[in-house]
């Protein structure tokens, strides 16, 4: 689809959202002409010609009719799915943000030291919060100096190392709330091109890494029913494509790991205090995405800007609530991907796949 389709797609979809199906204006609408004033019903009758023949009236009385009843039920879909992603929690999200004082709260960030990493580093400590930034990175230059930062090189992919900067962060800053892990990497290249280190290295980093982070800090948010855990997934966790089998099928993982420890918070150990985020990313513009830019922006695929991630994970974080982020929102609709039927989603992957290959 090229770029000029996909706004177009974009922009009706928001047209039919926003006006079609916002129940305000069509039971406004409907009241006005079968319960409205006889005068305004006389006015709307002279202006629309539509409205003086009573078959014509009916039909458009039963669109509204049909129109109101869904956008109650988008409306009421929205809510279901808002408070089943945060726990299922009642209570107002005011209520919520008096349990978090963000000038004592402790984020760690992993791969903070650059890309989307650092620009969440930065709009946390903006918000005055403290950040312990994981990475193998060095501090870059415009992170240094800051009193709410403190940098642990650290290899994610190692328990050992992981569990030991764990503790030298209780020791130096205290018990994290919150854990971004953010870290991630890429490469375009076929499955019988995958040497097997680079196969281990990118399962160890995107996935394998949520395991030991999450088992390093987890236990101290259970244990005070406060906490949340930012997993950075990808649009991708919906859409295996060729080219990026191996990254696709990390960020499917990571999805999966997600709704996991959502199920295991609920029931096994009753902590619904402890958040969880899953943000699901278009192609942002990235060093990992260097090797097929070219070819995504010749067959019409969006690049985001990582600012725009990082400003939607500060922002989700700020909420005190969790959910499931898409970027752009307009992306969600990439969930209904499986599904559909089987032809229609070849056809969607094909396009990408295609691009990618052609790097």
């Amino acid at each position: 689809m090229s770029a000029t389709a996909q706004r177009l797609s974009n922009l009706i979809s928001l047209s039919f959202s926003h006006i079609a199906l916002n129940p305000v204006l069509s039971g406004a609408l409907l009241w006005v002409l079968t319960k409205g004033p006889t005068q305004v019903r006389a006015r709307l009758a002279s202006r629309f010609a539509a409205l003086r023949d009573s078959g014509r009236l009916e039909q458009i009385t039963k669109a509204l009719r049909l129109l109101l009843a869904l956008g109650l039920l988008r409306n009421v879909n929205g809510y279901l799915n808002k408070i089943a992603l945060n726990a299922w929690r009642l209570k107002p999200l005011i209520g919520e943000k008096k349990k978090w004082n963000w000038s004592e709260e402790i984020a760690v960030v992993t791969g903070g030291c650059s890309g989307i990493g650092e620009l969440i580093v930065r709009g946390l400590v903006k918000k005055g919060l403290r950040v312990a930034i994981l990475d193998i990175q060095e501090l870059p230059p415009e992170l240094q100096g800051y009193a709410n930062i403190k940098f642990f090189a650290c290899d994610i992919t190692d328990p050992t190392a992981v569990n030991t900067t764990a503790e030298r962060i209780r020791a130096m800053m205290g018990s994290p709330s919150i854990l971004v892990n953010n870290a991630g990497i890429a490469q375009a290249h076929t499955i019988l091109d995958t040497s097997d280190e680079w196969l281990r290295k990118i399962f160890d980093i995107n996935l394998l890494s949520n395991f030991t982070t999450v088992k390093a800090f987890l236990p101290d948010m259970i244990a005070k029913n406060k906490g949340h855990i930012v997993s950075v997934a990808s649009a991708s966790s919906y859409l295996g494509i060729a080219g990026m089998v191996d990254y696709t099928a990390t960020k499917a993982g990571v999805l999966s790991f997600h709704e996991g420890l959502n199920q295991e918070l609920k029931h096994r150990y009753n902590a619904r205090g402890v958040l969880t985020t899953s943000v699901h990313p278009s192609w942002v513009r990235t060093p990992l995405i260097q090797t097929w830019e070219k070819a995504l922006k010749a067959t019409g695929n969006a690049l985001i800007e990582p600012q725009d991630v990082a400003d939607v994970i500060v922002k989700q974080i700020i909420s005190a609530s969790g959910g499931q982020i898409f970027v752009p929102h307009t992306l969600s609709k990439v969930a209904l991907l499986r599904g559909l039927p089987h032809w229609l989603q070849e056809l969607l992957r094909d396009g990408t796949s295609k691009a990618v290959l052609r790097q």
